[in-house]
Parts: structure tokens; sequence; C-alpha cells
């Protein structure tokens, strides 16, 4: 009998070691996220680089929508040529 108690002393003590290392870890988890929000609302600075990149995002966004935009264009230019210079050697070899 004596062996089971100790048994379940030391499998208690383990649980509530380890329950009470999981509260802390939580803890201190969210202590550093409240901690990384507040400096982060107290730097304007900080603030503003966000919005300029966050801006400058958008903008090549959009500049990779008009690349390729130009691009199927070349595409284009380039078979219409391709298509005048065949047509012409065409009726070239004719005569």
């Amino acid at each position: 009998m004596d062996d089971i108690l100790k048994f379940f002393g030391v499998m208690m003590s383990i649980a509530l070691a380890g329950g009470g290392a999981y509260a802390v870890i939580a803890l201190i988890s969210v202590w550093v996220k409240r901690m990384e929000r507040r400096g982060a609302a107290q730097d304007p600075a900080l603030e503003e680089e966000l919005l300029r990149l966050r801006d400058r995002v958008h903008q090549l966004e959009g500049a990779e929508e008009r690349m390729a935009e130009l691009e199927e264009r070349l595409d284009f230019a380039e078979r219409m040529l391709t298509q005048a210079r065949d047509a012409r050697l065409g009726a070239g070899e004719e005569r």
C-alpha cells in the first residue's frame, strides 16, 4: 500500500510540475505578445514605415499586371511583324 501511495505521489508531482510549466509558458507568451503590441502602437515612425511599405507592395502588384499586359502586346506585335515579313517573302518568291 505504501508503494502505491508513493507512486501516486510521484505521478501527481510530475503532473503538477508539467501543468505549472505549461501555465508559466502560456502566461509568458501572452505577456510577450502584449508588450509587442504596446511597442508597435507607441512607435509612430514604425507605423508610418509599415503603411509606406504596404503602399509600395500595392504599387508593385499593379506594375506586375502592367508588365504582363505589355508582354502580351509585344508578343502580338512580334507575331504580326513575322506574318507581314513572311507574306512579303512569299509574294516575292512567286514573281
